[in-house]
């Protein structure tokens, strides 16, 4: 898989997992708790949550393009379908419709618990197993050998998972004082709409001339 395609990928995947979600404002409210020394837990724990959804998707587009190239180019359109509907809902959310962090409901302190606690809550997002679903297959290209590319892009969304999570943990305070501006949090949002638009459109014109 060529390197701009991985770069691409890694833009579009960080872009949107930088607007806050339900694990991103777990790993915020644990940090205002417990500080720094929570990041090792909740970053992991969201690193392997994010991991499960991206192997189902890795794997339905094996079985799928296995099966049928032609029912691959569908699953590649129904991708598309849910970006566009990712991006509009990006662009149409209300700035201020969630809390930021939440630091008085955090039932957990160990760190395995912690681990376990924020695993389930990305696992339960559904707006990160979405975006898995909608954003690998538009990057896998039929003509390559499979396993190559599905160890890139899944690597590189698990580790974008892990280091947009990091900012959170790290810079907590700064980003939930930056966040609460409800005019960057519409920026965020807007954002990540148009980069997804924009990242079909690239990759599409990047198919061509390498066609």
């Amino acid at each position: 898989m060529p390197y701009p395609t991985w770069i691409l990928f890694a833009v579009v995947a960080a872009t949107f997992l930088l607007v806050p979600g339900r694990s991103k404002r777990l790993v915020l409210s644990y940090a205002m708790a417990h500080g720094r020394k929570s990041a090792f837990a909740t970053v992991t724990g969201v690193m392997l949550g994010s991991a499960v959804p991206v192997a189902l998707v890795l794997g339905l587009s094996f079985l799928v393009l296995t099966a049928s190239p032609s029912g691959f180019v569908v699953l590649q359109w129904i991708g598309l379908v849910l970006l566009m509907l990712f991006a509009l809902g990006l662009w149409r959310a209300p700035a201020g419709s969630a809390p930021i962090a939440d630091n008085d409901n955090l039932p957990e302190e160990k760190p395995l618990r912690v681990i376990a606690h924020c695993f389930g809550s990305e696992l339960k997002d559904p707006r990160s197993s979405l975006l898995a679903a909608a954003l690998l297959p538009q990057f896998l290209n039929p003509t390559m050998a499979f396993l190559p590319q599905a160890i890139a892009l899944g690597s590189i969304f698990i580790l974008m998972t892990a280091a947009t999570s990091l900012i959170y943990a790290l810079m907590a305070d700064k980003v939930r004082k930056t966040i609460r501006k409800h005019a960057v949090r519409r920026t965020i949002n807007r954002s990540g709409g148009t980069v997804l638009i924009a990242a079909k459109a690239v990759t599409a014109g990047y198919r061509k001339i390498a066609a």
